[in-house]
């Protein structure tokens, strides 16, 4: 779409009516689906909300759209006018502007080519393309980006960024691009690397306005529509436009930067050591005056305190060395807890504690009852000591201000009447995220060995924490990337994400009620959505043939389960989602593609959506062909018809729908 300066004037009542009726004048920045123009009529989400407004109101609004940048200048610079739509909050922009109550929140993020497998990081130092006056603008300054070029509309970003001229594009909405792939008619080459929080969008006024009686009116009438049905059905009409990271690389490198800060601080740590005993050892040299037998006593000392060191050297190598043994960070943490405790001998117990939602909470922990992880404290009444190891007498003298629940819990968790303790705060990217203690039953000191060992502790759990983050962002990025790649698929195919959900959900029951571990069944939960993945990669006109495919068009089709799994990658991590992709069309009975596998050769949780998809393919009602009852979708899975066969499907995963079935039986 080439760059537009059009100017749309709409008065949506009668002369008759616009003589009682108060005039608003509002300015709109062109932007699919909010506003848009199709042959010279103004069409879209804003404009159906201001005809609903204009209906429940004595206002009547004088539109006029213009694209975002020049809408957002004439707003800022002629008085003219009343109202802009739909906006972003921000702190400069309400500095002048009175911002209404939210209409939608909308994500905006950072993309690239599906091709491109440049890092986050390294994404930052090529150029980067925004649209002018968008508040991303600040978030790429914040975030480091170098070469930040500003454009007039979204679409010549898109369209810059698949021409390979620009390395990445920051968008406000997903929406955005969704109609442009689907417009342009192009197959989604595009990956999301970083997702940032939902933004809200809503009208905003000029906080000096003299219309300040229609403004209130406007404000009153957009809130009570913002609540009813009618707004609803507007927002699913308009807003149901809703592509892979190597995220096992960077869990290698996560495994690789583990072992190397170990061999870092087992060097550091054994050369203090020796550094330290040398020079005891040179003083006990020069002190020629003691007698031998009392010099062969101090290195007989030293020497049994240099093989006690080792050991705990040994045993801190061996604690961290399990970091990479283990993707459970609860279990992690618990170990290091555990292994911590035993290498300092004043210890008796510890705990790890973490902060969530602005909470802290017990999230390791060993010497105490496990009622203990019952407790969670706010962020502003917990004990911080800083970055260094702290020793804290009569700990709960600090604990005199919480409430009498959590206090119960102390106590039925044997964490009160303790004596010393040594605390140090953890920290990610100079933000605290929690800290680590150790606590003795009796008042005594702490040795500097035990405030050490403590001190590099703490550094460590930062920097696996740390990595965490990072392999967690890098995940969720992922996910978001498969998740559109799969809405825009879905609509090729003229399915929906109901059905996509729906699977999921059948799936995940199924699962729970083999006895697998809740784990797993989430997974296979989460990614049943991707099912169909590489259909996006099949051609649009033979997904959506309303006939019976010919011979060359079938082998082109079953071509989707390989295309999807080449797109989910062979990455350890994604190894669920891959199985579901490329088995879920495989037959128990071996009649199934792409390879034909029987039995247990298809992995249990293609066995189990391939259940799923069928069932909700039978309940649902597709351009040729009726959607059947659960009742008739029920007979046709255990005795089958002219295309089903229950020989198909895995009997133990059949015999386990049939159990759960009616659980469904109303969700159609």
């Amino acid at each position: 779409m080439k760059p537009k300066s059009v100017i749309i004037t709409i008065i949506f009542t009668t002369i008759t009516i616009f003589a009682f009726s108060e005039k608003l004048n509002i300015i709109l920045g062109e932007y699919y689906p909010d506003v848009y123009i199709d042959n010279g009529k103004l069409e879209g989400f804003v404009i159906d909300i201001l005809n609903e407004i204009e209906k429940n109101s004595d206002l009547t609004f004088e539109i006029t759209v213009k694209n975002w940048t020049d809408a957002y200048d004439t707003f800022l610079n002629d008085e003219n006018y009343d109202l802009i739509g739909l906006i972003a909050p921000t702190s400069e922009r309400k500095m002048n502007l009175k911002f209404y109550k939210t209409v939608i929140f909308v994500d905006s993020f950072i993309l690239t080519k599906y091709d491109n497998n440049q890092t986050y990081e390294e994404l930052k130092k090529y150029p980067v393309g925004v649209l002018n006056g968008s508040f991303l603008i600040d978030v790429l300054k914040n975030e480091g980006f170098k070469d930040i070029r500003v454009y007039q509309t979204n679409e010549n970003v898109i369209s810059d960024l698949l021409n390979e001229k620009l390395s990445s594009a920051a968008i406000e909405d997903e929406r955005i691009v969704s109609h442009y792939i689907i417009a342009n008619n192009l197959k989604p080459n595009i990956r999301y690397v970083k997702v940032f929080e939902s933004t809200p969008l809503t009208f905003a006024s000029k906080k000096d306005s003299e219309k300040e009686e229609a403004l209130q009116i406007f404000e009153s009438t957009l809130n009570n529509f913002l609540k009813s049905d009618g707004f609803d059905l507007i927002k699913n009409l308009w807003v149901g436009i809703s592509t892979s990271l190597s995220v096992e690389r960077q869990k290698n490198i996560n495994r690789l930067l583990i072992i190397l800060i170990i061999i870092l601080i087992s060097s550091i740590v054994t050369l203090v050591i020796f550094y330290s005993r040398s020079r005891e050892m040179v003083n006990i040299i020069n002190k020629s005056n003691i007698k031998l037998r009392n010099s062969y006593k101090e290195i007989s000392d030293l020497s049994h305190k240099n093989k006690e060191l080792s050991e705990k050297l040994v045993k801190m190598y061996q604690i961290f060395y399990s970091f990479i043994e283990s993707e459970d960070t609860k279990t992690i943490l618990n170990n290091a807890i555990e292994g911590l405790v035993k290498l300092i001998p004043e210890a008796k117990a510890g705990s790890i504690g973490l902060i969530t939602d602005h909470q802290w909470k017990i999230y390791a922990a060993y010497g105490f009852n496990k009622e203990i992880y019952n407790i969670t404290i706010p962020l502003e009444k917990v004990i911080k000591v800083g970055k260094h190891v702290q020793e804290v007498h009569n700990l709960d003298s600090y604990n005199e201000d919480l409430s009498m629940e959590i206090t119960n819990i102390l106590t039925t968790s044997n964490a009160t009447n303790l004596g010393s303790s040594l605390l140090v705060d953890l920290y990610s990217k100079e933000r605290f995220i929690g800290n680590i203690s150790v606590n003795s039953m009796a008042n005594m000191k702490f040795s500097d060995t035990s405030k050490e060992v403590m001190e590099i502790f703490g550094r460590l759990i930062e920097i696996y924490m740390d990595l965490k983050f990072e392999e967690r962002e890098a995940i969720e990025a992922y996910n978001y990337s498969l998740k559109k790649l799969s809405d825009v698929a879905e609509r090729f195919d003229m399915e929906t994400s109901e059905h996509m959900n729906r699977i999921g959900q059948i799936s995940y029951e199924i699962a729970k009620n083999l006895g697998l571990e809740e784990r797993f069944a989430q997974e296979i939960k989460t990614y049943a959505y991707y099912h169909d993945i590489g259909k996006i990669l099949i051609p649009i006109e033979i997904l959506r043939k309303k006939g019976s495919l010919n011979d060359s068009e079938w082998e082109v089709m079953k071509k989707h389960t390989e295309y999807g799994a080449d797109i989910i990658g062979n990455v350890e991590i994604f190894k669920v989602a891959r199985n579901i992709a490329l088995y879920h069309q495989e037959r128990y009975d071996g009649s199934g593609y792409p390879y034909g596998l029987k039995r247990e050769n298809i992995p249990i949780e293609a066995r189990i959506v391939a259940v799923a998809d069928v069932y909700d393919a039978l309940r649902t009602e597709r351009p040729y062909k009726k959607a059947f009852s659960h009742e008739e979708s029920m007979k046709i899975l255990l005795e089958g018809d002219n295309k089903t066969s229950p020989e198909q499907f895995d009997p133990e995963v059949l015999k386990v729908f049939v159990k759960i079935a009616d659980k469904f039986k109303n969700t159609y």
